[in-house]
């Protein structure tokens, strides 16, 4: 079941932001992009998105090979003249990403490969590490050896001060990009994203089986706020950002006020059911905050009313301390990594308010 746009905006409290296209040709025409987790459901949507600018050629690069099979055929069905190179491959390994950059003379990257369910990642801590940390420093590195014009890499509001290991590695995430565009002739920026409603793992579908079951619904706390985002927003702010970037950006999109997850769910039984499902409330779990924060005041945000974007500036930070993590990484216990992400992370926050 999908929403329409009515829907979306009734169950999120707020009007859906429109992207204004550049007309073409544009800045993502004859170009050759990368999407890393291409299968994914940002991935496959950025996909959607760019092949209406006919770029030069489009390489989806993901681990899942039934999910790159499924977009790689529906582009090809609704693009038929688009070029499209499928690689099955993961980021936590250096050579898949090394084949694709030394194959392919690749112009952009958008970095959508990531994991980012909270729960699971805190039983998983070296997992997220090296997906989320060590999957991006191979790809930024080589995104600067092999000349790439910019790379856009998509985060998370967890990871402003993160007490999470999945926002605790998203923040170091955002530090590595950060720290390499000081240095590089290529535009490193990241986009932050909210919650992104009805993506896979999140809490849409599964408020949907639950009122399939007849209830209950299950929300971790009363005062459980996020702030939401759709599916077709979160693609439109990955590609303006790539259109406007400079270097060393955070761009957030502006969803307005933060949302009770309880509204959430008491929204969704009106749409789909009678309304009478009862809502039981399961406790917080691991890793979880009541609020999140969209950006750090040392980012110094600026709000771009006519695109609908915070703009801030990413901050650099501990790149001794990060490479010192990733080389001793694997001598931890989970427990052990766990704690010495969320310092590493949350250490880089406060270096930077510092500074």
């Amino acid at each position: 079941m999908s929403f329409s746009k009515g829907e979306l905006e009734y169950i999120i409290g707020r009007e859906i932001k429109t992207f204004r296209a550049p007309t073409l040709p544009n800045a993502l025409s004859h170009k050759t992009i990368l999407i890393t987790g291409a299968g994914g459901t940002i991935g496959s949507e950025i996909c959607r998105q760019i092949a209406r600018f006919e770029p030069k050629h489009l390489i989806l690069f993901g681990h899942g090979e039934n999910s790159i099979y499924e977009i790689t055929k529906e582009l090809s069905r609704c693009f038929a003249k688009q070029k499209i190179t499928s690689v099955i491959g993961d980021v936590q390994h250096c050579e898949d990403i090394q084949r694709v950059f030394t194959k392919y003379d690749v112009d952009i990257v958008y970095h959508a490969a990531a994991h980012k369910h909270v729960p699971l990642m805190e039983q998983n801590p070296y997992v997220a590490f090296s997906n989320n940390v060590l999957g991006t420093k191979y790809l930024v590195d080589l995104a600067e050896d092999f000349a790439v014009e910019k790379f856009i890499m998509i985060s998370t509001d967890k990871a402003v001060a993160p007490t999470s290991v999945m926002g605790a590695t998203k923040k170091i995430a955002e530090t590595i990009v950060a720290n390499k565009n000081a240095e590089s002739r290529t535009s490193f920026a990241t986009v932050r994203f909210g919650n992104v409603l009805d993506s896979r793992g999140s809490v849409i579908p599964l408020f949907r089986e639950q009122i399939k079951h007849g209830g209950p619904l299950t929300v971790t706390h009363p005062e459980m706020a996020r702030f939401f985002m759709t599916i077709e927003e979160a693609a439109n702010l990955v590609i303006e950002a790539s259109l406007i970037v400079n270097g060393g950006e955070i761009f957030v999109l502006d969803m307005g006020a933060e949302v009770k997850i309880i509204n959430i769910a008491k929204r969704l039984v009106t749409l789909i059911d009678d309304g009478n499902l009862p809502i039981i409330f399961s406790g917080i779990r691991p890793g979880e905050k009541l609020h999140e924060v969209l950006m750090e005041e040392a980012e110094r945000a600026v709000k771009d009313t006519s695109l609908n974007l915070f703009i801030g500036k990413a901050l650099t930070g501990n790149e001794h301390g990060i490479e010192y993590l990733i080389h001793q990484a694997k001598k931890y216990s989970g427990f052990e990594l766990r704690a010495k992400l969320l310092e590493l992370a949350n250490t880089t926050s406060m270096l930077n308010e510092v500074l």
